[in-house]
């Protein structure tokens, strides 16, 4: 009789203790297309949960990846982890469909059968588009020409471009904050002011950031810019410079001190040694 009230009390704390049947976190999943024109496109996942009214990153979760062929139809692509910032990144190609009508493409990021973690999903849809973008030259004026058309090259009109020129730190907004396309799809931004540029080359990004096609940037590289020369220092003998190219008289006359005071020092060794005999035979006679 002991046994089995042991027995009752140890299966009853052992479902109690048991991690599957603790309640599990929630975690939330973003999902964003992104895509650099001339490159694959990848579906930019972040994963947090909230602990003690504080988000945190969720580390090294498993996200399961499908897309959806039709409204009952999914098709397993692969799997992601995600990083120390809860981030993860899955590389995907469109550009290998070949079809005759826009595409739109679905996909669906999963939490599934996780220790920790409820069982969640998040969808991300987009459409195919086509960013081209050049710099061009009219009336001695240079503008940034950029054109959007979709998957089967219809221009798309009223979408917004913003046209950025690359900087160290941030890129740099040319013009207005966007622009819409015309009725043609395209945009054309004037370089009014002369923007420097080493050896007259600037990097520009044309960008759409829109729901239904997702992060698109075109960059280029134009040689519109205005020359700036290398103005570096480096191979010089600065006080900036560093050890190898230390300036001469900073060579020169620290040594020429050193080398004074250790003559000082060698000719007062030198006296105490004379006065020292001295003394010695002195008290001889």
């Amino acid at each position: 009789m002991r046994a089995f009230i042991y027995t009752i009390i140890l299966g009853f704390c052992t479902i109690i203790l048991s991690p599957q049947l603790q309640a599990k976190e929630k975690a939330r999943l973003s999902v964003n297309y992104n895509k650099v024109m001339g490159e694959n496109g990848f579906l930019l996942i972040n994963a947090k949960y909230k602990i003690k009214k504080k988000y945190q990153p969720v580390t090294n979760l498993k996200l399961n990846i499908y897309e959806e062929i039709s409204e009952d139809s999914v098709a397993y692509k692969g799997q992601v982890i995600t990083d120390n910032s809860g981030s993860a990144k899955f590389i995907i190609n469109t550009e290998t469909v070949i079809s005759d009508k826009v595409l739109v493409f679905k996909y669906l990021v999963r939490i599934e059968d996780d220790d920790k973690f409820k069982d969640i999903e998040k969808s991300e849809s987009f459409y195919n588009v086509i960013l081209i973008a050049e710099a061009i030259e009219k009336d001695s004026v240079h503008y940034i020409s950029a054109k959007l058309t979709d998957g089967l090259g219809n221009p798309l009109e009223g979408e917004k471009l913003q046209v950025l020129l690359q900087r160290l730190f941030a890129p740099l907004s040319v013009g207005k904050s966007n622009y819409k396309t015309d009725s043609d799809g395209s945009i054309f931004v004037a370089i009014e002011d002369p923007l420097p540029g080493i050896d007259g080359m600037l990097t520009f990004e044309v960008v759409l950031d829109s729901r239904n096609y997702g992060n698109i940037k075109k960059i280029f590289n134009a040689p519109i810019g205005k020359l700036v020369t290398d103005q570096s220092t480096f191979e010089e003998r600065t006080m900036w410079s560093p050890p190898s190219k230390t300036p001469l008289f900073l060579w020169i006359f620290p040594n020429i001190v050193i080398l004074g005071i250790w003559i000082v020092i060698v000719v007062l060794i030198s006296n105490l040694f004379k006065i020292y005999k001295s003394n010695k035979q002195t008290n001889k006679l």
